[in-house]
């Protein structure tokens, strides 16, 4: 009877596991799962599946400890623990800390173009301080600021610039290179989805927004 309930709640911690989206407790109720069948099978005397339990067991043990080392890896400066508050919330740590390590901070003045109408975009740009005019055929359409994405739609579409982009004060930014972004979230599914909701709701903001209003630091 007793070998029978742990059988049982082997089992139950592996169904338990299918049904846990964070991987750190799914990890753990593996290795709970994989322990619990080798002693059931240490009961009844089948030691040709310890091994196989053992190993099942074992193999999520050193998933754990690759889990805590990247944890620990990721240490985040001020600036991006404020950016993954604001915006990608929905990232864990590590995930995030993946996604900032892609990219490449700069800093620059007022005058760099960033995206010129008509030519072939290479890289995303997520301003975090400053302002930028968008103008297309000579016209100003709009300005952005904090919180904008500058390229994602070529990003997504792979068409050239719809508008000139180009800095009118001192600006920070993160920016991707389409390669190395394409290649990150290819790897990581939760990284594409946060992306894609960012995109998104930056789209809605930018689409409400008067395209009149020039930013305070240009006033």
């Amino acid at each position: 009877m007793d070998s029978e309930i742990l059988l049982h709640l082997s089992y139950l911690l592996l169904v338990a596991a299918s049904l846990v989206r964070a991987i750190m407790p799914l990890r753990i109720l593996a290795i709970a799962s994989g322990i619990t069948a080798v002693v059931y099978d240490f009961g009844i005397n089948q030691f040709s599946m310890v091994g196989w339990e053992a190993a099942f067991a074992l193999v999520n043990i050193v998933q754990v400890g690759i889990l805590m080392y990247e944890r620990r890896m990721a240490q985040l400066t001020d600036e991006e623990a404020e950016l993954r508050s604001r915006m990608f919330d929905q990232l864990n740590v590590v995930d995030f800390h993946r996604l900032i390590r892609t990219g490449t901070w700069v800093s620059t003045q007022a005058g760099e173009v960033l995206t010129r109408q008509g030519e072939r975009v290479a890289r995303i740009v997520l301003i975090t301080d400053g302002a930028t005019k968008v103008d297309v055929d000579g016209q100003i359409v709009a300005y952005c600021n904090q919180g904008d994405f500058i390229g994602e739609m070529a990003f997504v579409s792979g068409n050239a610039a719809t508008a000139t982009v180009t800095t009118i004060a001192p600006t920070r930014y993160l920016m991707w290179t389409f390669t190395d972004l394409k290649s990150l979230i290819s790897k990581y599914p939760d990284i594409r989805t946060a992306l894609q909701s960012v995109f998104n709701q930056n789209l809605i903001e930018k689409l409400s927004r008067d395209s009149s209003d020039v930013p305070a630091i240009e006033q």
